[in-house]
């Protein structure tokens, strides 16, 4: 029998999560069989000591190759937009009650300012829940949902209607409920008297003008 022994050593590499390669190499190793059973025990520790390297490995790549952050999901437009004209509206709320002196060329004087904010997030919301064909077919027009050229106009139709605003209502008070939305809220204002004339738009406000005898108005203080 010959003293020189031959064996085989496997070297594993991961390529990606729950892939493995295995290298072989043959190596022949002379000496007395003492020589190479004491080299087999080595190696044996050796491989022992790599494939435990190699789980640590796997693992690691598996949790790296989970999502660390999870996407929300883009809203519908209709819920875009609604939830543009509802945080709108409901901003220019927090004023009301006050007193507010105006002077421009069309009124000078002073008024109690009053958006009913609560009433026409409410509205808005059933306009969502029963009729979004009807606001998909408002915003058909648009690729941006909460865009000033498609929110200010509505916003500034609806405050036409005189049971959701104090009667002297001036729209360039309302500039400040503009603000935390659009860069420059006085462009949104001069917005707001944009009309609104197309089929789609007279649909939505005709819905809407029939929601007023559904949601009761709010007191104004």
């Amino acid at each position: 029998m010959s003293d020189t022994k031959e064996y085989i050593k496997g070297d594993k590499h991961v390529h990606q999560a729950g892939s493995i390669m295995i290298k072989f190499a043959q190596y022949n190793v002379p000496g007395q069989k003492g020589d190479w059973k004491r080299q087999e025990e080595k190696e044996a520790e050796e491989l022992e000591k790599e494939f435990a390297d190699f789980e640590e490995v796997v693992d690691e790549t598996a949790e790296n190759n989970e999502p660390m952050v999870k996407v929300k999901p883009d809203l519908p437009p209709a819920d875009v937009f609604v939830n543009r004209v509802k945080a709108v509206v409901m901003e220019a709320a927090k004023k009301n009650g006050e007193t507010i002196k105006t002077n421009t060329r069309a009124w000078q004087g002073e008024y109690v300012f009053f958006v009913d904010g609560q009433r026409i997030a409410k509205m808005m919301d059933d306009l969502r829940k029963n009729y979004e064909q009807k606001i998909n077919d408002y915003l058909s027009a648009t690729s941006k949902y909460d865009g000033v050229m498609i929110v200010a106009p509505f916003i500034g139709k609806l405050l036409q209607i005189d049971e959701l605003r104090s009667r002297d209502l001036q729209f360039t008070d309302l500039e400040f409920a503009f603000a935390p939305y659009y860069n420059k809220p006085a462009s949104a204002v001069k917005r707001m008297s944009n009309k609104l004339e197309s089929a789609e738009a007279n649909m939505l406000f005709g819905l809407l003008k029939g929601l007023l005898k559904k949601y009761p108005a709010t007191e104004s203080t």
